[in-house]
């Protein structure tokens, strides 16, 4: 009988963490939450290089974030009891000292219990927003469908987001997460999905940035037939550092996860994907696959892959791959034997890497897929 062996958690006090009176929004409940927040001290992250932590004031959002999409702000929901209730709701995510920070002095993110069919919108500016602090929780009815599209932009210097997510029984959700942060300090993102029957969520990360950045995305398959796709494209540069977690816990039958990871790394850009594929024993006849894949276009760039399968039933489907490679020459070669220079047939490849993501983005954001395209032109 094999044991999960989890790693140490390895950790650093600062002199000056945040304290009560950082807490923008005035509800006793996140005063509990404060409780909780000051027993953990932060996490040292070696493959970050994370260390230290300068703390940044956390200010009312200066603008409006929300450009589409009928939803509350979370500072408002908080006067619902069962809206606050799930919004305050703990979990870990990349580590619980982020998570709480960002439930317990969130100054940004919305919340929706939502029916029927609805687009959701968000820009965060971090150019007028230096520290951004997102709690943001969704509700999606019985056979709802939402598209939800966060665009994190401009340089600040801190951005912590944490979301919830339910989904009821054949409800839908898509979401595109997109990173336009390059010279950001620091970006935290946790993410939790809980599912019923027959529900489906498809997640899409495109990544420019920023200089330290931990992502996590943790499913829950709970229902029969309930499926998870989690899907994510990087280009690291400089001495960007990038640790991604995709994990999804299969509960019910014929339950069907995907985790699928693209990235592309120029200078001495690191970055390391962990993909965590659990399938208990309740969930029979589950499918579950993850795949990593690494573009190298320096030989200082350095990239990690670690896929795990945790099988606790025989009648099930799970695999999984990593590669980690330079540019094909051949592709290289051919390119260039058409007429084109080394800079425009790498930028042609590296297009091709991010071209199904962008073409999942809706029809009605074309200039949004014209500056993912600008942005790889850019770190070439």
């Amino acid at each position: 009988m094999f044991a999960r062996v989890e790693p140490k958690r390895e950790n650093f006090k600062i002199s000056d963490d945040y304290k009560l009176e950082d807490i923008i929004e005035n509800d006793e409940s996140l005063k509990k939450l404060f409780f909780d927040y000051s027993q953990y001290d932060f996490p040292k992250w070696k493959r970050l290089e994370f260390s230290d932590f300068k703390k940044m004031p956390v200010k009312k959002y200066v603008g409006n974030f929300v450009k589409e999409g009928n939803v509350s702000l979370s500072r408002d929901a908080l006067n619902v009891r069962k809206y606050k209730e799930f919004l305050l709701e703990k979990f870990n995510g990349v580590d619980p000292k982020f998570t709480l920070m960002a439930l317990t002095f969130f100054n940004s993110g919305i919340f929706g219990e939502i029916d029927g069919n609805s687009k959701i919108t968000l820009q965060y500016d971090m150019g007028k927003n230096q520290s951004v602090i997102e709690n943001s929780g969704l509700i999606l009815q019985p056979d709802a469908s939402v598209v939800l599209i966060r665009e994190y932009r401009s340089t600040g210097k801190f951005l912590n987001s944490a979301s919830k997510l339910s989904l009821k029984r054949d409800s839908k959700l898509k979401i595109f997460n997109i990173f336009f942060n390059s010279r950001t300090d620091l970006v935290i993102s946790s993410n939790l999905y809980d599912l019923e029957e027959n529900a489906q969520i498809e997640i899409y990360d495109v990544i420019f940035g920023g200089q330290k950045t931990a992502i996590n995305h943790d499913a829950n398959l709970n229902g029969k037939n309930s499926k998870a796709t989690f899907k994510s494209v990087y280009f690291g540069r400089g001495k960007e550092r990038l640790d991604l977690k995709y994990a999804i816990n299969h509960f019910g039958e014929k339950t069907y996860g995907r985790i699928e990871s693209n990235g592309v790394l120029n200078d001495e850009s690191y970055s390391v994907v962990r993909g965590n594929i659990d399938i208990k024993k309740t969930a029979y006849n589950a499918d579950s696959e993850e795949k990593s894949t690494v573009t190298n276009l320096s030989p200082r760039a350095r990239a990690d892959s670690i896929p795990s399968l945790f099988v606790d039933n025989s009648n099930v489907v799970a695999k999984h791959g990593a590669s980690v490679g330079n540019i094909d020459e051949n592709k290289l070669y051919y390119l260039m034997s058409r007429g084109l220079d080394e800079r425009s047939a790498i930028k042609l490849i590296i297009s091709g890497i991010f071209e199904p993501f962008i073409d999942e983005i809706p029809p009605d954001n074309s200039e949004l897929k014209g500056e993912i395209e600008d942005a790889i032109s850019i770190r070439i």
